[in-house]
């Protein structure tokens, strides 16, 4: 018995490999502008997010890497 993988597209349940190949085009909006915890700047776009992140030393919450099995 193959396992298979289903997801939601427009309300209905459909085959993984089936929606990939119908829906391979994903494009992320910008995210929403915020004022950070740091120094309580705004922050207005991802590539400004990425920066602030990296300028600091912060790391998102759930994204961190595993750095000793690299």
């Amino acid at each position: 018995m193959s396992r298979q993988t289903f997801i939601h597209v427009n309300g209905k349940l459909v085959e993984k490999s089936e929606a990939i190949k119908s829906h391979s085009v994903n494009i992320m909006s910008d995210i929403e502008p915020y004022q950070n915890m740091k120094d309580f700047g705004w922050i207005q776009s991802r590539s400004q997010h990425k920066e602030f992140l990296r300028k600091h030393n912060l790391i998102e919450v759930g994204n961190e890497q595993n750095h000793i099995l690299k």
